[in-house]
């Protein structure tokens, strides 16, 4: 049987993917593989049946959030704010300002509830998540399931980090790892695809009577964006002894040691979860 080879650009519209996003996953997250070129010269192509086994898998590791998923999140982040949380860059004394703090819990919270959707939808498993706001750190993020309608503490600690679609790898710090009362014992990684203009979004009407009788108003009007449902990716996990210590990763030097797991190295198939779910 013949390959069917597709160049950039039409591999990347068969995948929906934006041009950064791409060639992060191909050059760098080992998602996918372009074919081997001759002598490494050349344009890139990519064999149309692996891109479509990722997108199958992709497809079925995503789940749609709705506004009330992102309202659940944005109560949690202004609970976090108004309680005055300080959260700095990482790995620097730099607080960060009002609406990258919110952005930041937010996505945070919104990978917690995809991977809540996703084990309810693939696997009829039920768990609960843990939403209160704590004066110490919580390392646990999953802190009920029910099987067999019976509730239940998991028997492992699992802890959910989020990032932006682009990013390539599960990032951890040390303490998070290092410290016992701090880590879990797998780790899962999602991508929600939170548009970085959320806030103007949800607040969209006010804006427009703020400003519709201001001279720049008709430049931009039709430009504004409305709320709709996003998606995202559970990408995987990764169990904590599977994670590796390491300096930098691909387009970023850290100031110090970090644990990761690029993101197609993630554990991420059927039974990959079932054998999780079996140890939850």
């Amino acid at each position: 049987m013949s390959q069917t080879l597709l160049a950039k650009k039409e591999a990347m519209k068969f995948l929906g993917l934006k041009e950064k996003v791409f060639e992060n996953y191909y050059r760098s997250a080992k998602e996918f593989s372009p074919v081997a070129r001759v002598n490494n010269r050349g344009r890139f192509f990519f064999d149309r049946d692996i891109l479509n086994k990722w997108k199958k898998s992709y497809d079925w590791r995503t789940v749609i959030l709705t506004r009330e998923d992102y309202n659940l999140c944005l109560d949690f982040a202004l609970a976090m704010h108004f309680r005055g949380y300080v959260l700095s860059d990482w790995g620097t004394a730099r607080q960060r300002e009002f609406g990258q703090k919110l952005t930041n819990w937010i996505k945070g919270q919104l990978g917690e509830v995809a991977v809540q959707k996703f084990l309810k939808d693939k696997f009829n498993l039920e768990i609960k998540l843990d939403f209160n706001i704590y004066n110490a750190i919580v390392p646990q993020d999953i802190v009920e399931i029910t099987v067999n309608k019976v509730k239940r503490k998991p028997k492992i600690g699992v802890g959910i980090k989020s990032s932006k679609p682009k990013n390539v790898a599960l990032v951890l710090g040390s303490n998070e790892i290092e410290i016992p009362t701090r880590s879990s014992n797998v780790y899962i990684f999602c991508r929600p695809d939170l548009p970085d203009d959320h806030l103007l979004r949800i607040g969209v009407d006010e804006v427009i009577k703020s400003v519709r009788d201001k001279p720049h108003y008709p430049v931009y009007k039709d430009a504004i964006p409305r709320f709709n449902n996003m998606s995202s990716e559970i990408v995987g996990f990764c169990y904590k002894e599977n994670l590796e210590k390491v300096t930098e990763i691909p387009g970023q030097v850290f100031d110090g040691s970090r644990y990761v797991k690029l993101s197609g190295d993630l554990k991420r198939s059927e039974k990959d979860w079932k054998e999780l779910i079996s140890k939850l």
